[in-house]
């Protein structure tokens, strides 16, 4: 038997694997327009910029001499100290890591994360600088969006004491930070009885009508009134809907609670502000029929090849969505009830659990 060959680090790459060279992998990875590279040698004062770092920066590679101080000029004045200036990467040695905002040419702002090295000769002279900037514009926008909607939320949580949630399982092990406010109730207890804040006389009622709901991995509906932290016995609505994968298994539930009165003892959906209804509607979605499409196109007029025109899909599709087959996505279930709506049909959950139709 012969001894495994040594493998050098080189050889493990997933470049050399691929049979790509270093510069093939970096023109492929560039391609996606999120990163760029510069270096810099002090001997001789030579800059290199990759495409994608002029493409980053705004700049156009035949009109901008590459050049580290026009990059440091790009950098937003309040984020300046933060990144590592000409003299003092020679007297240092160091690029400090940063992320950073840029300010293009065309007034647009940015946002990168700036990683960089100094390679020293054996005196441990500076030789030379090297650098990678990575766009991170969208996830610094994401994350804005996503504190303003956990504020909005927030907001609605405590004008009305609405609110949603996800749970990976029921029954639960665990419980929102809002549920837990709402009810002013421990943890552990809730998770002993979680129909503790259930008036007491409801509890059995809801328990039994809610478990035989799941057990049938079908929408959860129900209005107990609740002994809300202060005492206050509300009637609410909950609603948790089954979020299905692609193979069609439950990997969560999505979960909608809120004061009954919000909807006047309505369509679920209706009663709910604009930013909690999209996960709520993704797993509601779910549930249409093919009865349920052709209905909806039967009040607006439209022949099959209507909806498919105006929901993106094609004839088959729709066919297959109506006749109830299994192949159809629902993806392609939701695109088709997403015209209908567009359109005036509305969808609404009654209180037995049915999804009824109308039109606006």
């Amino acid at each position: 038997m012969q001894p495994d060959r040594a493998i050098t680090p080189q050889e493990d790459t997933p470049a050399v694997l691929a049979g790509l060279s270093p510069g093939q992998v970096l023109r492929m990875v560039e391609g996606f327009g999120l990163t760029g590279t510069w270096s810099w040698s002090f001997a001789t004062g030579a800059h290199v910029w990759s495409p994608g770092l002029f493409r980053i920066l705004g700049l156009e590679p035949d009109r901008a001499r590459a050049e580290y101080g026009l990059l440091l000029a790009l950098v937003h004045p309040d984020d300046r100290a933060g990144v590592t200036s000409a003299s003092e990467m020679l007297q240092t040695g160091r690029v400090a890591q940063a992320t950073f905002r840029v300010v293009r040419p065309d007034g647009t702002l940015g946002t990168v994360m700036s990683r960089g090295e100094v390679i020293v000769a054996p005196d441990g002279r500076p030789r030379r600088a090297m650098g990678v900037l990575i766009d991170v514009s969208d996830r610094e926008a994401l994350a804005r969006a996503s504190e303003v909607d956990r504020r909005r939320r927030r907001a609605i949580f405590e004008q009305v004491g609405a609110f949603t949630s996800s749970s990976r399982v029921y029954p639960y092990t665990d419980f929102s930070a809002e549920w837990l406010e709402l009810v002013g109730l421990p943890k552990a207890e809730l998770l002993g009885e979680p129909t503790l804040p259930v008036l007491k006389e409801e509890r059995a009622r809801w328990r039994d009508h809610g478990r035989a709901l799941y057990l049938s991995k079908q929408v959860v509906h129900t209005q107990p009134r609740l002994v809300l932290a202060g005492g206050a016995i509300v009637p609410y609505r909950f609603v948790m809907v089954p979020m299905r994968d692609t193979s069609g298994a439950i990997e969560s539930w999505t979960n909608y609670v809120a004061p009954l009165a919000l909807a006047g003892g309505g369509s679920v959906l209706a009663s709910m502000p604009g930013s909690m209804t999209a996960p709520v509607q993704e797993g509601l979605d779910q549930f249409l029929a093919g009865a349920h499409l052709r209905a909806g196109r039967a009040l607006l007029g439209w022949s099959m090849q209507q909806l498919a025109g105006a929901s993106g899909l094609s004839f088959s599709t729709v066919r297959r969505l109506e006749d109830g087959e299994s192949g159809a996505s629902g993806r392609a279930r939701s695109a088709a009830a997403a015209a209908l709506r567009r359109h005036g049909i509305v969808f609404t959950l009654t209180n037995d659990g049915a999804i009824a139709l109308s039109r606006r």
